[in-house]
């Protein structure tokens, strides 16, 4: 149930977040285009309108120079110059044309295309009157110059006055139209800000609802981190308990009785007497079989939890363990240990041992180190340790595959409030450094007082088997 619960919440997470995004790109894509979009209106509009103002332009200067032409016309009594004049015509009536044809393909609306027929059938009564005049004979010509040039006057005027009124049309269709283009961009940022403004919400309420799940599955993994360190601390409080124990137990009773074992092997020989019999020397054997058997189980007892940390103190445990992993390793160990610690109580002092014996036990396996000091000091509220070895040493890589010796190392240091912190470099050698913080006075002195009850009675143990 939780599991599924998880997954729709997941589920449910992913599809909010993916809908933001959508929202988010359909807005982007929605701005991008109508950005587009307007800026290309705008941009046509914009060249239709120059086009336009400069077709109508073109068209009055048309009429201007058909107006130049027909007065030259009519100043000119030479007849070989008729087929020169025709030519002009004919061009300026085809650049009138044109221009006309790119006022037509502009945007109107009726009243400027109305308008705009009204200015054609102007202009061609005006050409119909200038290709009427080209064909006057000079006599025609003198008669008829002076109220020809009159009625060209007039009806140039006419002409022009259409022409004005096109271009008033044309630039009142160009407002009308940035002004629809305004409108529309308009309204599209008033729908892009109700966009933005629930994508914003949407955004918001998928924080939030992201950072609540992300806040309660960071309370839910505190909370396991710390019942599972409740539980690591439970398991090895037992699991020392179960060790001191062991030990205790192998060392009095197993190894009581394989001392009786060998006093009894030794009485057994004195009353055999012969020390040459084959008798003799099977009980002699089984003597040295006894005594090897003997080491072991206090080998063993010793490896389990020494007696010495119980009955004489850390310092003399650390001594022995020095000694013994000297021994077995080869290497040198530098000790400089603090008295004082033989004062803190059970915890701390299984704490240091431990986290002594394993960092030993780590440079004796992996390091190949010669040489390894040892410094321990007690005071100003801190026990602070040192383990410091010329060994190997190891990169930042193989510190990432940790193992659970060095685990263990901080969940121990961790349980009683201190901190450890592992240096090393390839060829530089490892450092182990830890600090404990010191309990209470009430608290040294109930747990010393504890600690020296059980040394006495372990020593009335030693003096009873004895």
């Amino acid at each position: 149930m939780g599991r599924s619960m998880h997954v729709r919440r997941s589920i449910f997470l992913a599809a909010a977040l993916a809908a933001l995004l959508l929202v988010i790109g359909v807005s982007a894509f929605a701005v991008w285009s109508n950005a587009r979009n307007s800026q290309e209106r705008v941009a046509a509009l914009q060249k239709a309108q120059i086009e336009a103002g400069v077709a109508l332009a073109a068209i009055r200067a048309n009429v201007y120079l058909n107006a130049i032409l027909t007065r030259d016309y009519l100043l000119d009594l030479d007849a070989s110059h008729v087929q020169q004049y025709v030519d002009q015509f004919n061009s300026i009536r085809a650049k009138t044309d044109e221009s006309f044809r790119t006022l037509e393909a502009s945007g109107q609306d009726d009243q400027q295309k109305a308008a705009l027929k009204q200015l054609r059938n102007e202009l061609s009564a005006y050409w119909d009157r200038t290709e009427l005049v080209l064909d006057w004979t000079p006599e025609e010509k003198q008669v008829q110059r002076t109220p020809m040039l009159r009625q060209r006057v007039r009806r140039r005027e006419e002409v022009f006055a259409l022409s004005e009124q096109v271009e008033r049309l044309i630039t009142a269709n160009f407002i009308r139209e940035r002004q629809r283009i305004t409108s529309a961009d308009q309204e599209f940022r008033s729908s892009l800000a109700w966009t933005t403004a629930i994508a914003l919400l949407f955004g918001f309420g998928i924080a939030g609802g992201t950072l609540a799940r992300m806040l309660a599955l960071e309370r839910q993994s505190q909370a396991a981190e710390s019942e599972l360190r409740r539980l690591s601390g439970q398991i090895r409080t037992a699991q020392e308990q179960e060790r001191k124990y062991l030990s205790r137990e192998l060392h009095d009773q197993v190894g009581q009785m394989l001392t009786g074992l060998r006093m009894e092997l030794a009485s057994v020989a004195r009353i055999h007497g012969d020390s040459e019999s084959e008798i003799s020397s099977r009980i002699a054997r089984a003597k040295g079989t006894v005594e090897q058997t003997l080491r072991i189980v206090r080998n063993i007892a010793m490896l389990l939890r020494p007696s010495m940390l119980d009955d004489l103190g850390l310092t003399p445990a650390l001594a022995w363990l020095f000694k013994e992993v000297s021994r077995s390793s080869g290497f040198e160990i530098h000790s400089d240990v603090d008295p004082a610690v033989d004062t803190l109580p059970d915890t701390h002092r299984t704490c240091v041992y431990r986290v002594v014996q394993e960092a030993l036990t780590n440079a004796s396996r992996h390091s190949g180190a010669r040489r390894v000091e040892v410094n321990l000091s007690n005071g100003k509220g801190w026990v602070v340790g040192s383990i410091v070895d010329d060994g190997c040493g190891f990169g930042k890589g193989a510190a990432k595959g940790r193992g659970l010796g060095l685990v263990g190392m901080e969940e121990r240091v961790r349980e009683i409030g201190g901190s450890i912190r592992v240096v090393s470099s390839p060829g530089g050698g490892t450092r182990v450094e830890f600090r404990l913080p010191c309990p209470p006075a009430t608290e040294v002195q109930s747990d010393t007082d504890s600690d020296r009850g059980r040394s006495r009675d372990r020593s009335d143990r030693i003096k009873a088997s004895a």
